[in-house]
């Protein structure tokens, strides 16, 4: 009785997760191509495919894995919700983690994969209090926020942020350095070079990264 009912629950937590995610989809997708057509007005292919390219390049590698791997950690409703909410490494696995951890139970358990679904659940709820709590008091901080003292911050938050995640990857050893400045030096070839548009560059950098890698792996195998 009790497998059954754990088979049954199991059956419920997919079905509704494929069909949650399928209707969060198309309202994605409903309200930019609503817009499209009442204006009349559609992205360009040409200009977009590399863009799309390059992120299932980047993303390719890891979406199989990262299912596989969270799959027993996580069980199939916290991992559902996750994918549907998103940050998955960032806030729902540390959750999850953190919560089992905390508790002592072993992983690829039944009582760990509950325990993920509300660790999870809990991190959605937060995340979106936090960020609608944001969204009301930025409009009677707009003027504070607007200061020109403080737009310089506000200028360098994204080069801020990408900063550190370089600084993590080439303070690893002086080879990610130079493959760092390889990279730096092959992007800055076609911006200032060439008249290539700048939605082919992050492609032509997987590709040239990618050759690299193989290249610096091959010669590697062989040294062992």
């Amino acid at each position: 009785m009790e497998l059954e009912s754990r088979q049954s629950f199991t059956n419920w937590v997919y079905k509704f997760g494929i069909s949650s995610s399928l209707f969060l989809f198309l309202l994605m997708t409903a309200y930019p191509a609503a817009m499209s057509w009442y204006y009349g007005y559609w992205p360009s292919f040409r200009l977009l495919w590399p863009g799309y390219l390059a992120t299932l390049l980047f993303m390719l590698p890891w979406w199989p894995s990262e299912s596989i791997g969270y799959m027993s950690l996580m069980g199939p409703g916290a991992l559902y919700m996750s994918f549907i909410t998103g940050n998955v490494t960032n806030l729902r696995m540390p959750a999850t983690v953190g919560t089992i951890n905390a508790l002592g139970i072993a992983p690829n358990t039944d009582e760990c994969h509950t325990l993920a679904i509300i660790a999870c659940g809990g991190s959605v709820l937060s995340a979106t209090l936090i960020v609608a709590i944001g969204v009301i008091v930025a409009e009677p901080l707009k003027p504070v926020l607007s200061a020109k003292i403080f737009q310089p911050a506000f200028n360098f938050v994204i080069p801020a942020l990408f900063g550190g995640l370089v600084a993590q990857t080439i303070l690893k050893g002086a080879r990610h350095v130079i493959l760092f400045l390889i990279a730096l030096a092959f992007c800055l070839f076609f911006c200032y070079c060439t008249k290539v548009p700048s939605s082919y560059y992050m492609l032509m950098t997987i590709i040239f990264s990618a050759v690299v890698h193989i290249v610096s792996y091959t010669r590697i195998s062989k040294q062992r």
